[in-house]
């Protein structure tokens, strides 16, 4: 069942979020069963707000992939995950998505500036 995870990271720096997705490289090798990923900072770090197909892919993800990379880079931060299934999705300009995702401030783009 389709899924929407949100993952709260307190602390976490835009700095910081940019070298784990480079460790990772889910921009060149998405993981499988994920739709989308936005990323808005809050008050204290990060919101990550993602679709996956299934609570069991996310989770994989997250054990396998995402936990041990931030543990690799010495980035240690609690994480407050929250998992409930899509009820609704609408997407009026998605031709648009791949360039604003590209262009905004912590995209692949403007990364590869920095």
């Amino acid at each position: 069942m389709t899924v929407v995870t949100t993952l709260d990271i307190a602390g976490l720096t835009a700095e910081e979020y940019g070298r784990i997705l480079d460790r990772i490289g889910v921009e060149r090798r998405p993981a499988g069963g994920i739709y989308q990923h936005l990323a808005p900072p809050i008050d204290d770090g990060f919101r990550i707000i993602e679709i996956w197909d299934d609570a069991e892919g996310l989770e994989r993800f997250l054990r396998d992939t995402l936990f041990p990379a931030a543990q690799d880079l010495r980035i240690q931060r609690e994480v407050v995950v929250t998992t409930r299934t899509l009820h609704n999705i609408f997407v009026p300009r998605i031709g648009e998505l791949s360039e604003l995702a590209d262009q905004a401030p912590g995209g692949p783009a403007n990364r590869a500036k920095s």
